[in-house]
């Protein structure tokens, strides 16, 4: 409960005893009654950063060019979550880049994952699935480092609409994959790739489980029992072998797509198979796109099964995100900031050992902030 007489709106930060904490975003624009109260609800179980020690309110008064700030001690007990020294591997996460011609979005996101231990591409790489766009890719993921993993699979958009006949030398995503294939084995990743279309590439203690779900159309029909073989096969291979799976697939599961509801159809042709596969396995991370859904949504892009440690991120879109109302609820927020609506990528540290705190964060592709609402720990 916030109150600030004669302000129109309040906006509240993450902070410690200097002021707002300097690399966050904003967790909440509230729109203040007349008497200046206003209340908010932090919801969809995200943590608050290990250097939170206090929340730093701004109420904006009705000329837009003035306002009064307060800082507030968190309650004992509530403080951010300590830090954790152990070794953990970073992974840098991102969907829906739907490259066409001006590659300098792109380009940003791609070299915000420069310092990370592999790059994950969750699908809709390119816009239309045309050569030229493929090529355009190519050369993008060339200016990295030759020695950063990069593994993709492919989303709606990245095969023609209609199927067309090849002439010349074309590069369309199986030429692609193709080449993302031989770049991981120059860096002796492991990569088996099976005949459905499916891959798995070794990356320490993690399993990578590539499925590529799309055929023409833009369907989601790909996903047939090859490749769920395939992936049921990897999965009783590394279980005792590898201390996380984790799978991309451009599509969420219906049961975790942020915006379902009652009577919805699953996205993926296979989708009660694909989560009859995964049940009764551990530490097991989904990760998908499709949605172009903002971290910032009010119950998250993340879901956690403690028992099991099963993590699954919807991964929102390199291109500008959305704030849509919440399917299940109905409610929308009145106050969105345009940077809540920011191409987002997003940072995964993951315990070598399996120990351990397992860190997710959203960031904005265009400013590097970090989305308090996109902050999750999980023990």
């Amino acid at each position: 409960m916030l109150k600030a007489k004669g302000c129109i709106a309040a906006v509240l930060y993450w902070a410690d005893e200097e002021g707002a904490l300097a690399e966050w975003s904003s967790f909440a624009y509230i729109p203040l009654a007349p008497g200046g109260q206003g209340t908010f609800c932090f919801q969809g179980n995200r943590a608050l950063p290990p250097e939170a020690t206090h929340i730093l309110a701004r109420a904006v008064r009705p000329d837009f060019c003035t306002w009064e700030e307060a800082l507030f001690s968190l309650p004992f007990g509530y403080a951010g979550n300590r830090e954790d020294n152990r070794k953990r591997r970073k992974l840098t996460i991102m969907s829906d880049l739907h490259l066409a011609k001006d590659p300098g979005r792109i380009r940003r996101a791609l070299k915000r994952g420069e310092d990370s231990d592999a790059l994950l591409l969750a699908g809709d790489l390119v816009n239309d699935g045309l050569p030229e766009q493929y090529r355009l890719l190519q050369r993008c993921l060339e200016e990295l480092p030759a020695d950063l993993p990069v593994l993709a699979v492919n989303g709606n958009h990245d095969l023609p609409l209609k199927p067309v006949p090849r002439t010349g030398q074309e590069t369309d995503y199986g030429d692609f994959l193709q080449w993302l294939n031989q770049r991981a084995d120059l860096q002796r990743l492991g990569w088996r790739q099976d005949d459905s279309g499916a891959y798995s590439v070794n990356l320490g203690p993690v399993e990578i489980i590539g499925l590529n779900a799309v055929t023409h159309y833009r369907r989601f029909t790909a996903l047939k029992g090859r490749q769920l073989r395939f992936l049921e096969k990897r999965l009783e291979e590394t279980k005792n072998t590898r201390v996380w799976r984790l799978i991309l697939c451009h599509a969420p599961l219906l049961t975790h797509n942020p915006q379902r509801k009652p009577g919805d159809e699953p996205y993926l042709s296979r989708d009660g198979e694909l989560e009859k596969i995964l049940e009764g396995q551990k530490q097991i991370l989904f990760i998908s796109g499709h949605t172009h859904l903002s971290p910032n949504i009010s119950e998250g892009c993340v879901e956690y099964e403690e028992k099991s440690r099963q993590l699954y991120l919807n991964d929102g879109s390199v291109c500008p995100t959305g704030m849509k109302a919440e399917k299940r609820t109905g409610w929308a927020e009145s106050l969105i900031p345009g940077d809540w609506v920011d191409g987002v990528y997003w940072e995964l540290l993951l315990p070598e050992g399996g120990e351990g705190r397992l860190e997710l964060c959203a960031r904005s592709v265009h400013t590097g902030l970090r989305y308090p609402r996109g902050y999750y720990c999980c023990e």
